[in-house]
């Protein structure tokens, strides 16, 4: 079985196998290297990514100020990518890849005319609609009600996860992007943190203890 069938039937288990053949037909596989746009804030969108492998990162930009949503894994749509499949206004967020990616890009009347003639495809969207508005709903919990030295801890704490390292390569300056404060902060907060003994700051990196 060709390597694009075999992720295609692993991110889609369950579908009926017509579905799965208009998959294989109409669906584009791309790979896309680490630190690109598969989705731009302000464009407009005409396909539905899928992730097969590797991970994407989910933010959005207001008056110049980044802040992160929520990571897209493997076998996972982006669920605000649909919602603006079925507008004509320009996104709110940016999808970028944190390591490189291999993403299946649905058709736009491809992903309607699926939603209505395969129930299993509609069971993938809600499945997802559900994980993601979760992972919203986290955020923000953690923006209104947590301190930032948890905020950061949390933040670190999720990416040992999703790189399986607790040796963390990262900059001050991109985790004060992705939590929506300055550079200055988060070294200082990882300076407190390095003394509470809860990190190690090393040069290129941080290490979670």
């Amino acid at each position: 079985m060709p390597t694009d069938k075999i992720q295609i039937s692993q991110c889609f288990p369950f579908i009926e196998a017509d579905l799965k053949e208009e998959i294989m037909s109409f669906g584009e596989i791309k790979t896309v290297p680490k630190g690109k746009y598969v989705v731009r804030q302000g464009s407009y969108l005409n396909f539905l990514p899928i992730i097969l492998d590797g991970l994407i990162k989910m933010y959005a930009e207001e008056d110049e100020v980044e802040f992160l949503l929520y990571y897209i894994y493997p076998n996972q749509s982006c669920i605000l990518s649909f919602n603006h499949l079925f507008s004509q206004e320009p996104v709110r967020f940016s999808a970028i890849t944190e390591e490189e990616t291999t993403v299946l890009c649905i058709p736009v009347n491809k992903v309607k005319e699926w939603f209505i003639k395969y129930p299993s495809f509609t069971q993938v969207v809600l499945k997802d609609f559900q994980r993601n508005y979760e992972d919203l709903l986290t955020t923000t919990k953690q923006l209104v009600c947590y301190k930032i030295e948890d905020r950061l801890i949390n933040y670190l704490e999720k990416k040992a996860v999703l790189t399986n390292n607790k040796e963390i390569q990262i900059s001050h300056k991109q985790i004060a992007l992705d939590l929506g404060t300055s550079r200055e902060v988060i070294s200082r907060i990882t300076k407190k943190l390095q003394a509470s003994n809860k990190l190690i700051q090393h040069k290129r990196h941080i290490e979670l203890v």
